[in-house]
């Protein structure tokens, strides 16, 4: 049908149109109501002409759903290319035909120049395919359509000519065709000479009007040697039939680039000529290639799968991920892939893919080829009439693993802030509460979130500190302080969020109930005051001493202190001596009345060599050139590392016995005063130096929780080293409060060892004590060779059982120095075992077992320090894991000492 106004261009198109599978019609570029169409549409798609032009949206309506974004964007760059493109757009399009089936066609659009008095119009050449080149690879052509092509090309080769025929009579309506921009069209004789071809067809090739008319152009020589057999079997179908069947091929261009292009020909006997048009495929091949690219190179996984779940094609992606190669997938249903308890998903949504229903998303768990599972978010699209399912899947393992982290981590945080009295605020940049969690406001008696949405700077307008620190974070300083309202004490962290651009979006603020640790600080204040009085008082009872005393600096021996009874003693002024050498001031001779060297006074000894002397009997010169006997005992001063800062040394004049003996009575009575204060001290700062130790430690790992949830950010970066360092101290100093807890204990005679035990690996427990000993090996001029070939783990208290090993070796150390130190871990019938064997000065048979009691040693105090409760401690620990421990040994060639612990511990968790 056409209207009234159609041109005789039209006409010459629609009746061109008549002896092809081609449909050509024109529509307002606006509205796309059609204005004219071929009369053979109603042939090709089976809807009356009547419909194509009653019908609103005719063109939108039967455009398959999946191409009508690409058929709009189509018409409208078509419409927009005016005269800088006179080639116009194509594309490949689906239109369903009266039965419903999608019928593809190289669809060109071109623009028409307006007329007067009309709109803009479009003009569009449908190339019907033999079949559709998004799934040319998928499908074969089957016997039914080869017959029915055959069928077409006879009635093509009628058309032909007929086409022949009216071309012959009507130039003039040809030409018009001929001068169109739709699609190319050529002119040539039975050599391949081409005599004349329009402009369109000129720009496809690259050659000029020029070449063209000096006879440079053969459509032969312009074909690739592929190419030249089907080429050549096309000349041979329109000499024999007048007509050959569509067919893709490439032309090679004047400047020597491919293009690809569709042809269709027809003989002209009136004229003794073939007559061909030409589609170029270039941008269709183009967007074709692409899309290919696209598919191999896609981050995400690409599939097409029948409706039963079989895997046609995949892309890369899958064996990047997945690990299994294309032929493996394609070998096996998409279902065998899935995680057992995610498969029911998985049929479900395949039925509805059956139904023709996308249904909603599918995220399961697909298997690995080396082991483990993904999780795959899937998307697919069924299309029914090619009875397959397009489908797309993202890799979100890491999303879900991160979830469920963060999922674990608000646990974690939530957990912390229920439990402590810790209050954690947002405040947006108004002021206003946007989150208000905590135990902590139970203290000022609100409850979570009771607050959000109020103004922090209005609820605490009577509070002008308060209001400042809030106004200080808002404007995006980050700081911590301490805020005391409601008679409570707060410590207060401020942390502002900015955006791109610096401006403060909110503020995060953790406040801590500090309450009770100020009321804590305030009474350690007071006795640390109580502590530096009672000090003074030491130094005035010391300076009273009946007895001279003497301290000096470790390791120069430089001595600083000596109280008013030393000089009674000597009779002359005691000599600040710079170093060891100064001691020369103090003449003192053996009983032989050799002279004393500096070294060998006991004082000397204890720095030097960590020895304990008592009462070493000297004989002195005094200032007044008189004689005396003055009883001196040394020991050295530890710090809590125990590296030795000081050396004390007293004297006790014993020239006259009997006033010696009474002095010495004396002494002895206030020496076991001092003792019992020592030990109370030692037992009271023990257990106050704990008291703080474990909710500092609580407090570090609640801020370590916090700053690991948000582990990039600056606060977290800053404090995180700072944590770990303050955490390993704060472990340090709890063992070392420990230790001077259980040596209280043990002289109050109460129970000294609570166990906890847990899975431990002797071996590598050992190991660990070794490496933390290095510097004290070398000191002893020792090397320790260990011999612990395999784990060998039990259900012991890994702190009490280090406190051995470190005990039995430094024993080694300190009785074998010079010596190498043997010690090896192993299991021994369900046992372990710890032996450690040195090479020094053995113990001597009558020893063996009295080394085991408290404050009992086999060898001088002179020259072994120490207070002889390591051995005792060691033998409570093992005892209390089931354990036995054992000496044994031969005096002058040194020790051996084993442990033998039952792997599943103690039946006793305390002791």
């Amino acid at each position: 049908m056409m209207t009234a106004e159609a041109s005789t261009e039209e006409r010459g198109l629609s009746d061109w149109a008549l002896q092809f599978e081609v449909i050509v019609w024109t529509a307002d570029a606006v509205t796309l109501q059609l204005l004219h169409v071929s009369p053979n549409a109603a042939g090709l798609l089976g809807h009356p002409l009547e419909q194509w032009w009653t019908e609103p949206d005719f063109l939108t309506r039967h455009l398959h759903p999946e191409d009508l974004d690409d058929a709009l964007t189509l018409f409208l760059e078509g419409s927009r290319d005016g005269s800088r493109r006179r080639t116009g757009r194509s594309g490949v399009l689906r239109f369903l035909d009266a039965n419903g089936q999608a019928l593809p066609f190289l669809t060109k659009v071109l623009p028409r120049e307006h007329r007067d008095g009309h709109a803009p119009e479009l003009r569009c050449l449908m190339v019907r395919l033999e079949r559709d080149t998004r799934v040319s690879q998928e499908r074969e052509r089957s016997e039914r359509e080869r017959e029915a092509l055959l069928r077409k090309e006879h009635e093509a080769r009628e058309r032909a000519e007929a086409l022949a025929r009216q071309l012959a009579a009507g130039e003039s309506r040809f030409r018009s065709i001929f001068e169109s921009h739709l699609i190319g069209l050529v002119f040539s004789d039975n050599d391949g000479r081409i005599l004349d071809a329009n402009d369109t067809f000129l720009r496809t090739v690259g050659y000029s009007r020029e070449d063209l008319e000096a006879g440079r152009l053969n459509f032969m020589g312009m074909t690739p040697p592929e190419f030249q057999a089907v080429t050549q079997r096309a000349v041979e179908d329109v000499e024999a039939r007048g007509m050959t069947s569509t067919f893709e091929k490439e032309y090679v261009r004047k400047d020597g680039r491919r293009a690809p292009v569709m042809l269709g020909s027809v003989r002209l006997p009136a004229l003794n000529q073939n007559a061909t048009f030409v589609l170029d495929l270039t941008e269709p091949k183009e967007a074709e290639a692409e899309r290919e690219r696209f598919f191999r190179l896609a981050p995400d996984l690409f599939c097409v799968a029948t409706m039963d779940g079989a895997f046609k094609r995949v892309n890369p992606a899958f064996t990047r991920i997945l690990g299994w190669s294309e032929q493996e997938l394609l070998a096996r249903p998409f279902l065998d892939f899935i995680h057992p308890e995610d498969r029911g998903r998985g049929e479900q949504t395949l039925a509805l893919l059956k139904r023709g229903d996308a249904g909603p998303g599918l995220t399961v768990r697909v298997a690995c080829r080396e082991g483990g599972w993904k999780w795959l978010d899937w998307t697919a699209v069924p299309v029914p009439e090619t009875g397959l399912i397009y489908a797309s899947a993202r890799d979100v393992t890491q999303q879900r693993e991160a979830k469920e982290q963060l999922v674990l981590a608000e646990q974690r945080l939530r957990t912390v802030i229920n439990s402590g009295p810790i209050i954690l605020a947002v405040l947006d940049a108004e002021g206003r509460f946007v989150v208000s969690e905590g135990k902590g406001l139970r203290s000022m008696g609100l409850s979570p979130g009771q607050v959000v949405g109020q103004s922090a700077l209005e609820m605490y307008a009577n509070e002008p500190l308060v209001v400042e620190f809030l106004q200080r974070g808002l404007r995006g300083e980050t700081f911590s302080s301490i805020v005391r309202t409601a008679g409570l004490t707060f410590e207060v962290f401020y942390q502002p969020v900015l955006d791109e651009a610096g401006r403060v979006t909110s503020i995060s603020i953790a406040s801590l109930d500090v309450t009770e640790r100020v009321r804590v600080e305030a009474e350690r204040e007071g006795l640390i005051r109580q502590l530096r009085h009672e000090r003074s008082i030491l130094q005035a009872v010391l300076q009273q001493l009946p007895y001279s005393v003497y301290i000096a600096e470790a390791p120069s021996g430089r001595l600083f202190l000596a109280n008013a009874q030393a000089e009674a003693q000597i009779r002359g002024p005691t000599e600040p001596a710079p170093d060891m050498e100064g001691y020369r001031a103090y003449p003192g001779f053996h009983a032989d009345g050799r002279p004393y060297e500096p070294l060998e006074w006991p004082l000397s000894r204890a720095i030097t060599s960590g020895v304990s002397v008592m009462a070493e009997a000297i004989h002195v010169l005094r200032g007044d050139g008189s004689r005396g006997i003055v009883e001196y005992s040394a020991t050295p001063v530890r710090d809590a590392q125990g590296h030795i800062t000081h050396g004390v040394v007293m004297g006790v004049d014993v020239t006259e016995r009997k006033v010696a003996e009474q002095e010495r009575e004396r002494l002895l009575e206030e020496l076991k005063l001092a003792v019992s204060a020592r030990d109370e001290f030692l037992g009271i700062a023990s257990h106050e130096l704990k008291t703080p130790l474990t909710p500092l430690a609580l407090k570090l790992e609640a801020l370590a929780r916090v700053a690991g949830a948000e582990p990039e950010s600056p606060l977290a970066r800053r404090l995180v080293p700072h944590l770990e360092v303050m955490r390993r101290q704060v472990k340090r100093l709890a063992v070392l409060v420990n230790d001077l807890l259980d040596v209280s204990n043990i002289r109050a005679g109460r129970p000294a060892l609570t166990l906890e035990t847990q899975p431990c690996d002797l071996a590598a427990l050992v190991r660990d004590v070794v490496g933390r000993f290095d510097t004290e090996v070398k000191r002893a001029g020792c090397e320790v060779h260990l011999h612990a070939p395999a784990p060998v783990v039990g259900a012991w208290d890994s702190s009490r059982l280090e406190q051995v090993v470190t005990n039995l070796l430094a024993n080694a150390l300190k009785y074998g120095p010079g010596h190498p130190v043997t010690m090896s871990v192993e299991e021994v019938d369900g046992h372990a075992r710890l032996t450690v064997h040195d090479r020094g000065i053995g113990i001597a048979p009558v020893d063996l077992q009295r080394i085991w009691g408290k404050f009992e040693r086999a060898v001088s105090e002179r020259h072994y320090g120490g207070l002889g409760l390591g051995l005792y401690i060691s033998r409570q620990i093992v005892e209390a894991l089931g354990g036995t421990v054992n000496a044994e040994s031969t005096l002058g060639e040194g020790a051996t000492f084993t442990v033998d612990l039952p792997l599943r511990g103690g039946a006793a968790h305390g002791a």
